[in-house]
């Protein structure tokens, strides 16, 4: 699976996840699907609040605040954002224990190096022992 990412939307993902440090930012990216190829396409970056109770390790969203997101069909959420400030660009055992294996994408966000963002997507599978993969990816003009 490919996903095509446009510029606004990496951008506006960089600078949300700068502006929340040091705590971990997170969001919903919406878009849609190629029905032919299976290829999907970011539309928006919907920044949502980080309610963890250790924000600068984990992430939480209000399910008052996703609902209406995951409810509009025609505007699906096609990823699962958040940055990881310190941490490399993978899934966290935390992060492999997620329950959104629903949404086709799971996006990490490095900040190890805020001058050189890190952004890596994955498609989490639940199975007896949970599994990721690196999807490719590429960032349009």
């Amino acid at each position: 699976m490919n996903v095509f990412i446009n510029a606004e939307v990496y951008n506006d993902l960089i600078s949300y996840s700068l502006r929340r440090l040091p705590e971990e930012a997170c969001g919903f990216i919406l878009g849609g699907q190629d029905s032919g190829n299976g290829e999907l396409q970011t539309s928006t970056f919907i920044p949502l609040r980080n309610i963890a109770s250790n924000p600068w390790n984990r992430f939480e969203i209000s399910p008052v605040e996703m609902l209406p997101y995951l409810m509009d069909s025609n505007h699906p959420v096609i990823g699962l954002f958040h940055s990881h400030p310190t941490a490399p660009p993978l899934p966290s055992e935390q992060d492999l224990q997620t329950l959104w294996h629903s949404i086709p994408t799971y996006w990490i966000l490095s900040l190890q190096q805020p001058q050189r963002p890190e952004l890596q997507l994955y498609q989490i599978k639940k199975a007896p022992q949970t599994a990721y993969h690196k999807l490719a990816f590429v960032i349009g003009q």
